[in-house]
């Protein structure tokens, strides 16, 4: 029994829509269903909000100054371990004279940490060059802009003493910028 032409046509149109009907009964779900996405981080999620300078302690020769530095952790969720190093740089010659290496450790999901980095400072002028570390990875450069100058007084002068046990520091300019 042979079957006619209309009949085949017939047959292999069923055929192909039974298999249309099978593949979209199969794919058609999984293209519905609501999709889970990952939270993506940005690379740059570490940002110094601010900074400020506070004078510890002052000696005849030199000054302690901490370096308070605001930094804001944006992520959902909990940076790994932030270490900064300071290096307080002559302007004059651009040569370090003071290294600093602070551990700061996890700054916890959008929060900010207060990050204290102490340096020494004698009559000069500076740069203090910060580096902040996340898993030993550079993330953040900074600078700081220091003038450190004993005060004396005329009294002191007169006299011949030239000790001076209080420091006039100034701040001039202060900056962050992401690494990427």
């Amino acid at each position: 029994m042979e079957l006619s032409s209309k009949t085949k046509k017939a047959g292999i149109v069923i055929g192909v829509m039974s298999i249309a009907i099978v593949i979209v009964g199969i794919f058609l779900p999984a293209l519905l269903k609501p999709s889970v996405a990952e939270m993506t981080y940005p690379k740059e999620h570490l940002f110094v909000d601010k900074t400020y300078l506070l004078k510890t302690e002052e000696k005849n020769e030199t000054v302690n100054v901490t370096c308070d530095i605001y930094l804001t952790n944006i992520w959902t969720k909990e940076s790994s371990d932030i270490k900064a190093i300071a290096y307080v740089i002559e302007t004059k010659n651009n040569f370090a004279v003071y290294k600093n290496d602070v551990e700061i450790g996890k700054i916890a999901a959008d929060s900010t940490a207060e990050i204290n980095v102490p340096v020494i400072l004698s009559n000069n002028s500076y740069k203090v060059e910060i580096l902040l570390f996340e898993n030993e990875k550079l993330v953040l450069t900074g600078e700081l802009t220091i003038s450190a100058h004993p005060r004396y007084s005329w009294e002191d002068i007169e006299r011949g003493k030239v000790d001076a046990q209080e420091w006039d520091l100034y701040n001039s300019e202060a900056k962050f910028a992401n690494i990427r």
